[in-house]
């Protein structure tokens, strides 16, 4: 079964207009392995009160794929991947953009971010993630889609954590499941507002539908450039814009292939 893929980030206007840079970063593989192909997602959301956060969270997607990558390529099985495996690569992670701070002669709370990786093969799955956003899911035979971990916010809306900090390891949530998970989105927290629902603490499930319906017909396996570029217009159009000013990041994956049947086409 192959993964069909469209993935973006997108400045904010708010940065636009305050002549700062995108501070998001996404970051997709797909590693071929004897066992089938395994899908890698990481998404970074560097804090808007960080100096050099654009920075840190494209390190965090580079570094978590490349750790994940090198051990899928080594052999190793996603249903292997626990809670110890998942805290020795943030570790790495976090030791990547300290020595990016040092260099820099900054802190590394200059650079703090936050981060959300999945890792999908055939019948089994692993998921962590520090801070805001959130990662969905929709699993074989599911008409519908399901958060993985609710975004982390603090008191405030905006406020959250970050793997720079000193408590990132305690709030680091992890999640391994065996099951087959068909389709799967993550974004950043520019996005929040608009496909969940804070109230009932649930999926917006049409703007996936709505989202993943172009993904499924693409051609190809793998990152679809065509698709991908599409979506950051979608994520730069007014229609969004006027709902968000943040910094926006989306990940969209299915394994449907192109005409087959869906769960939400069929109801």
């Amino acid at each position: 079964m192959k993964w069909r893929i469209a993935a973006t980030c997108a400045i904010g206007t708010s940065h636009i207009k305050n002549d700062k840079p995108c501070q998001d970063s996404v970051r997709v593989r797909l590693v071929q392995t004897p066992n089938g192909p395994v899908i890698i997602s990481a998404v970074s959301d560097g804090a808007g009160s960080a100096a050099h956060s654009e920075i840190g969270s494209r390190a965090a997607v580079t570094t978590a794929t490349n750790l994940i990558e090198n051990f899928l390529e080594a052999g190793g099985l996603v249903r292997s991947i626990d809670r110890d495996a998942a805290l020795n690569w943030l570790a790495q992670i976090q030791t990547a953009i300290s020595t990016l701070a040092s260099e820099g002669g900054a802190s590394t709370r200059e650079f703090a971010c936050t981060l959300l990786v999945a890792v999908i093969a055939a019948e089994d799955a692993v998921f962590f993630q520090v801070g805001d956003g959130a990662m969905v899911v929709r699993e074989e035979g599911d008409e519908g889609w399901s958060y993985v971990f609710w975004p982390q916010h603090g008191e405030y809306i905006n406020s959250t954590n970050f793997i720079t900090a000193s408590n990132a390891a305690e709030v680091l949530e992890f999640d391994a499941v065996s099951r087959r998970i068909r389709e799967f989105s993550a974004f950043s927290d520019g996005i929040e507002s608009l496909v969940l629902h804070y109230g009932t603490k649930t999926v917006h499930d049409p703007f996936f539908n709505n989202m993943i319906a172009p993904v499924r017909q693409a051609p190809n396996e793998g990152l679809d450039d065509e698709l991908s570029q599409s979506l950051l217009n979608y994520l730069t159009s007014e229609r969004v814009c006027a709902r968000t000013d943040d910094d926006k990041s989306l990940v969209l994956a299915t394994r449907y292939e192109p005409g087959a049947p869906s769960a939400d086409a069929a109801s």
